[in-house]
C-alpha cells in the first residue's frame, strides 16, 4: 500500500517487462536443459564452482516419473509468461494476482533443488543455479508488484 509521500520506482508496465524478460530467460535455460536431457548430450560446464552440471543432470533427483525436472521448469516459465501476457492484454486483475503464488512456488522449489545439489549430490549445476536465481528475481519482483497499489501503466 502506498502512503502519502511514498514514491513508486516502477510502473506496472516496467514491472511486467522485468518479469517477462526474466521468465523468457528462464524458459530458454530450462528448454536448453530439457533438450540436452532428451538428446542425452553432456552439458558444457566449465564454471569452476558450478562444474557439476552433468552429475546433477544425471542424478536420480533430476527426473520425476522419467520426466526431466527442466521440462517442469519450461512449463512454469511459460505459465508465468502466459499469465503476464494475459494480464497485459486483458487487464483481468485475477491474472496479476496469480503471479505471486506461482512465483512463490517456483522460488520454494528452487530452494529445495539448491538444497539437493548442495547436500545430497554435493555438486552444483550452473544452469540450475541460474534458474534458481531467475526464480528468486521473479518472486521478489512479484512481491513488489503485489504491494504497490494504483499503478500507472
Amino acid at each position: 500500500m502506498e502512503h502519502a509521500g511514498q514514491k513508486k520506482f516502477f510502473t506496472l508496465n516496467t514491472l511486467l517487462i522485468i518479469l517477462v524478460t526474466f521468465a523468457v530467460l528462464g524458459a530458454i535455460d530450462a528448454s536448453y536443459l530439457t533438450y540436452m536431457s532428451y538428446r542425452q548430450i553432456p552439458l558444457p560446464c566449465t564454471f569452476s564452482f558450478f562444474d557439476g552440471c552433468n552429475e546433477v543432470a544425471r542424478s536420480s533427483y533430476s527426473k520425476v516419473f522419467g520426466v526431466p525436472l527442466s521440462l517442469f521448469g519450461v512449463i512454469y516459465y511459460f505459465l508465468v509468461i502466459i499469465l503476464l501476457g494475459g494480464y497485459f492484454f486483458s487487464q483481468i486483475n485475477l491474472l496479476r494476482q496469480l503471479i505471486l503464488p506461482l512465483t512463490s512456488i517456483g522460488f520454494l522449489l528452487s530452494l529445495y533443488f539448491i538444497y539437493i545439489q548442495a547436500f545430497l549430490i554435493g555438486k552444483f549445476c550452473a544452469y540450475c543455479v541460474f534458474s534458481a536465481l531467475i526464480s528468486a528475481i521473479l518472486f521478489v519482483v512479484s512481491i513488489y508488484m503485489s504491494r504497490v497499489q494504483n499503478y500507472t501503466a
